[in-house]
């Protein structure tokens, strides 16, 4: 086999996987859910509520219409909701984009309840390289209607396990990782592997694991 035609099937053998491993991946989320026999508890959950003098003021709906926009909901598998380093699960109103708020079209009484500007939304994880994102939009000016809601996070159904969709996976994956397929992938579709700088030590190892794998095909 010649050079060019060698590393030719290579390619198709890789993009072949890929699909496969794709198509595996959605027949495991699209599989049915079924009703469990006997429901369990797995956590807790926490979201926002009208108090209950605003439940019984007039202008009622005007809150509800607004809850329903900014609401959340977080999980955590302790009551208190304290993470495992130790830090709080913050449950903060959504933020609402422009371009939405515009479709929403609310009158005064709505929108009075808001306020423009940069926010940082303190519900996202910040990643250890940079600050948390700011966010444009309408937050709540302030949220001293809502109440904080905690109740327990009950499983009811589950989704079909596929065993033998889940064995073939884990042989694509395990090919993939000994040939450095996800990388090939990465070439193929024109993105680059990481974010590693030259020097990093890391990349020389997989360029010589790389050219190892071309040598013996």
């Amino acid at each position: 086999m010649r050079f060019l035609d060698k590393h030719t099937a290579r390619d198709k053998e890789l993009l072949r996987l890929e699909r496969e491993h794709n198509q595996l991946h959605r027949a495991i989320n699209h599989a049915p859910v079924v009703p469990l026999a006997e429901p369990y508890q797995r956590g807790w959950t926490k979201t926002y509520v009208l108090r209950d003098d605003i439940r019984r003021r007039d202008d009622r709906e005007v809150f509800c219409t607004v809850l329903s926009s900014i609401n959340r909901k977080i999980w955590s598998r302790s009551h208190d909701f304290i993470q495992a380093d130790g830090s709080p699960y913050n449950l903060r109103p959504r933020i609402i984009p422009p371009l939405e708020w515009n479709r929403l079209g609310w009158p005064a009484s709505h929108r009075n309840l808001f306020t423009y500007g940069h926010w940082e939304d303190e519900t996202m994880p910040r990643p250890w390289y940079r600050h948390r994102r700011l966010f444009i939009g309408f937050t709540i000016r302030n949220p001293w209607w809502l109440d904080e809601d905690v109740q327990p996070w009950m499983i009811t159904h589950q989704r079909v396990e596929l065993p033998e969709v889940r064995r073939r996976l884990a042989e694509i994956a395990a090919r993939m990782e000994r040939t450095c397929g996800w990388e090939r992938l990465n070439r193929l579709h024109g993105h680059k592997n990481g974010w590693w700088r030259s020097d990093n030590p890391a990349l020389g190892a997989i360029r010589a694991n790389l050219a190892m794998h071309d040598s013996y095909e």
